[in-house]
């Protein structure tokens, strides 16, 4: 089976967007995944314009609709890391989306740093013991998602271990000289869980007004086989990664290395 990684900076429009969706189509995926803060403004954007609240929200229900309406024109399930908005507090959430109707999952875990502080901008529920992350079938195969920074933390992996499940959906926004980190830690939990890993990094660049620092999203989006091995990777571009997940394969994997016995 098929499945599609979007590698995309937060300039795009809905229709580019769009053609992208329907060229997943033409691969003849089941699957589509878009990266972190590609629908929506970099949260720290936003964190300079909190005296504009009311309309700072008006802005992220709209741009957060336009990917619910993409998903009941196509029949394709698109995960999408999107800012979920109730009544004046903003969610970091997933939603998995299949025919307009949306499965969400907030974030448990946010980075807590002073350059980068989701944990304080963002309302989400942050537990020392998450909850097992939605789990959801396509094709006989069982995926679930994480946000990138809860790849760090064993909790997450030991619950979808248990859960046996195939494929782990991965949507980050990594930047600065974090490659080669990330793809150890990617292979790492890929290996360890004897599960496919998709991720889709978003590219682009953000400007830190405070410190004039510029920040470059790098993209290096990766699928990573059970066995550890990345497969395929896209560049610094924009592009799109189509993946095939097998069955067989992924049993022949488990039954060598026995790691859920």
């Amino acid at each position: 089976m098929k499945i599609v990684a979007l590698q995309l900076s937060n300039t795009r429009t809905q229709s580019e967007i769009e053609s992208y969706i329907k060229a997943s189509i033409d691969a003849k995926a089941k699957v589509v995944l878009l990266g972190e803060y590609l629908l929506n403004p970099f949260f720290k954007d936003l964190e300079i314009k909190r005296g504009q609240k009311t309309r700072v929200l008006e802005r992220i229900k709209i741009e957060t609709n336009k990917i619910l309406e993409l998903s009941a024109k196509y029949n394709i399930i698109i995960v999408a890391p999107v800012f979920e908005v109730i009544k004046d507090k903003i969610y970091k959430t997933i939603f998995i989306l299949n025919k307009g109707k949306a499965l969400s999952y907030r974030a448990q875990r946010l980075m807590p740093y002073a350059h980068w502080n989701e944990a304080e901008f963002f309302a989400n529920t942050l537990s020392k013991h998450p909850k097992t992350p939605p789990i959801f079938n396509v094709g006989g195969f069982r995926f679930s998602v994480v946000f990138g920074y809860e790849l760090h933390f064993d909790d997450f992996w030991l619950k979808l271990k248990g859960q046996r499940v195939d494929c782990v959906l991965l949507p980050t926004a990594s930047t600065f000289d974090s490659s080669l980190r990330w793809r150890s830690i990617i292979k790492m939990r890929a290996f360890l869980n004897n599960c496919y890993i998709l991720r889709a990094n978003r590219i682009g660049q953000y400007q830190d007004a405070p410190t004039q620092t510029l920040w470059s999203f790098y993209g290096d989006s990766l699928f990573v086989s059970p066995n550890g091995e990345i497969m395929d990777c896209l560049g610094d571009r924009e592009e799109m990664l189509v993946a095939e997940i097998n069955k067989k394969y992924l049993q022949e994997i488990r039954d060598c290395w026995q790691f859920s016995k």
